[in-house]
């Protein structure tokens, strides 16, 4: 299934890219910025982009970038005893994020003025994501049998390598710097949608993004 969906992906991006490359009215665009998935640390992100604007209102684009973060972190919890004080315990499991998108999208113009032009997006496409994962060691202090704390355990570390389908929406505005040069601020919001465990919009599989970009018409 993953790699039909990756297939029709490419085929579908090389047929986009010529039909790009056949217009005149069309832009490259490079995207640097933030990347938050849900319950993990910050990580940056960079995208390189194609754009063709079918009217002034629609462009249809495609993209493609490296994102990267560390831990994804979890909460594990004790009941309360006259031996167990603490109740909560921080640790992590999972590392070493690494994301490859391949994504076709909309953006639809709402507003233009002299300063910016506001848009929405639509997108939706294929992610390659690999990390490592761990299973917990819990300390137990031997003589009161009280949990002290959990790590995750380095000797279980497991290399994980997924094939994601995914789907996405964002807002954004567009400032012209030149006849020919845009600046790009925009905000996106995706989330996979074929895993059994992640689901669309859960926690573990959902993360934002802020981009600051620049836009060259060519």
């Amino acid at each position: 299934m993953f790699k039909s969906i990756f297939l029709s992906l490419i085929i579908i991006s090389i047929i986009f890219s010529k039909i790009i490359l056949a217009q005149d009215s069309n832009s490259i665009q490079v995207n640097g910025g933030i990347i938050m998935p849900m319950s993990s640390s910050k990580g940056l992100t960079t995208s390189f982009q194609f754009n063709y604007s079918f009217n002034p209102q629609i462009q249809f684009y495609i993209y493609s970038g490296y994102s990267s973060w560390d831990k994804f972190k979890v909460v594990f919890h004790e009941e309360f005893s006259e031996v167990q004080k603490k109740q909560y315990f921080n640790s992590y499991s999972a590392d070493e994020h690494i994301l490859i998108p391949l994504y076709l999208g909309s953006r639809i113009n709402l507003h233009t003025n002299k300063l910016f032009t506001s848009f929405l997006n639509v997108e939706i496409g294929y992610s390659y994501l690999s990390y490592n994962s761990y299973e917990q060691w819990k300390s137990i202090n031997p003589e009161t049998g009280e949990v002290l704390s959990y790590h995750p355990n380095t000797l279980t570390k497991k290399v994980n390598k997924e094939n994601l389908f995914g789907f996405g929406v964002g807002a954004g505005i567009s400032h012209p710097m030149t006849n020919n040069l845009d600046l790009i601020l925009s905000f996106r919001l995706n989330s996979y949608i074929n895993s059994n465990y992640y689901g669309l919009f859960s926690t573990r599989g959902t993360y934002t993004m802020f981009l600051a970009g620049f836009n060259f018409n060519i």
